[in-house]
């Protein structure tokens, strides 16, 4: 059962009361030359970013003490909540309101259970008074927002290239409503000083600090506007992490980044998860390609592991390709003993499928493990260029993921099976 979480944003304050035996950060690495990243339509940076040379200095992190008996978190983190017209359409009730629990249904179980779950909130959530828009320029009934924290949500971030579509008065009425769920929100902000307010989440005396950034946006901020959409930018990586090591005892970030619709890496997903790595950061979730990108472990020059999932992929969604209808939950344990520093245990995935039947109907969220070839028959996606079976629905899996980080039943014979 998950049990009560409490939200702390603290900033400039040295806690000393979680883990220990730590490495020290890197906080002086230089900034790599780049051009800006936010442009009025959707691009994805894959120009190498700079390597820099070794810090001059490094920062101790503070001793810290924990609970005597283990802590071990249970964690789960969802992909790209993408919640194209047909989705909102079909959960319009008679009565003008919204019901999207009934989408979530057969996951629903997997993100109640888990300590801690973590979702990429893809479509911002600005109003009615603006309408409620598909693709290119996204608004969302904020009937979700309710629906993601009463199905268990206790994380929701915005930090992705569409959350000024309804541009910066859109961006500040959402926080409006966001401010409001009681969940851990991050990655859109209503000024810079609530942007350098870190994002804490402590559990059983376990404080876990939330970061996420973005390659850009597809509409410009405002400049009359003080809201904040933190963009992946070296200084500001580099000066938050050294903060939330200040103030808590593990480091989760959330980066949105990659190329869209592809399965490898670019030169930024490639220079920023070594940055990360390399400042201790302990789990990077990624988003934005809206396919399944590779999990690894990153070794960070403290000797640190950093676990990295590249791309989360998607989770429900309307889109067209086969590739774009399976993502994975991140899933993970956080342990905490005594005289060590908080660390992962059971690194895995959970896949997901985005099930529709032609015509963008009967959306619904599945685990990939209840696809049947039944129900692969009748996606939407054999009328699109793709055959649906079983097999080539796990192959977007197992050929992309590991297989320590696989589960069972992908492990068994490589998702050969149910072809």
């Amino acid at each position: 059962m998950k049990k009560t979480l409490i939200a702390l944003l603290l900033i400039f304050i040295f806690m000393f009361s979680a883990c220990t035996d730590s490495t020290p950060v890197t906080t002086d690495t230089a900034m790599p030359d780049s051009d800006s990243l936010v442009s009025d339509e959707i691009t994805n940076d894959d120009t190498a970013q700079g390597v820099t040379d070794e810090p001059e200095s490094e920062t101790e992190q503070p001793v810290l003490s924990v609970p005597k008996e283990p802590v071990v978190i249970s964690f789960v983190g969802m992909g790209d909540n993408l919640i194209h017209s047909p989705i909102f359409k079909q959960s319009l009730l008679s009565n003008g309101k919204y019901d999207f629990l009934p989408k979530y249904e057969n996951v629903k179980s997997v993100i109640k259970n888990a300590d801690i779950s973590f979702i990429n909130q893809e479509t911002p959530m600005c109003g009615e008074s603006y309408g409620y828009h598909n693709y290119p320029q996204f608004n969302t009934p904020q009937q979700m927002g309710l629906d993601l924290v009463t199905l268990g949500f206790d994380v929701i971030c915005f930090a992705n290239n569409h959350i000024l579509d309804q541009h910066s008065k859109g961006l500040e009425d959402m926080l409006k409503f966001t401010n409001t769920l009681g969940a851990v929100t991050l990655g859109a902000y209503k000024n810079e000083d609530d942007a350098s307010q870190i994002r804490v989440l402590e559990y059983e005396g376990i404080k876990i600090s939330f970061l996420a950034y973005t390659y850009g946006t597809n509409i410009k901020p405002s400049s009359s506007s003080e809201t904040v959409v933190p963009l992946i930018d070296e200084d500001r990586i580099t000066r938050d992490v050294k903060k939330a090591y200040e103030i808590s005892d593990f480091i989760i970030a959330s980066m949105h980044w990659g190329k869209e619709d592809r399965s490898y890496l670019n030169d930024q997903q490639t220079y920023y998860s070594q940055l990360l790595a390399d400042l201790g950061v302990d789990v990077i979730l990624g988003h934005h390609p809206h396919v399944v990108q590779p999990i690894e472990w990153i070794n960070g020059k403290n000797g640190n592991k950093t676990l990295c999932y590249y791309s989360l992929g998607n989770g429900i969604n309307n889109q067209d390709r086969l590739r774009n209808m399976v993502g994975i939950m991140a899933s993970f344990d956080i342990v905490c003993e005594e005289n060590k520093r908080p660390y992962v245990e059971n690194a895995g995935c959970i896949p997901t499928f985005s099930y529709q039947t032609p015509g963008y109907k009967n959306t619904s969220l599945y685990l990939l493990s209840d696809l049947t070839d039944s129900m692969a028959k009748k996606h939407h996606c054999n009328n699109k260029g793709d055959t649906v079976t079983v097999k080539n629905a796990y192959k977007q899996v197992t050929d992309i993921i590991k297989e320590e980080f696989l589960p069972d039943y992908l492990k068994e014979d490589g998702g050969k099976q149910n072809g």
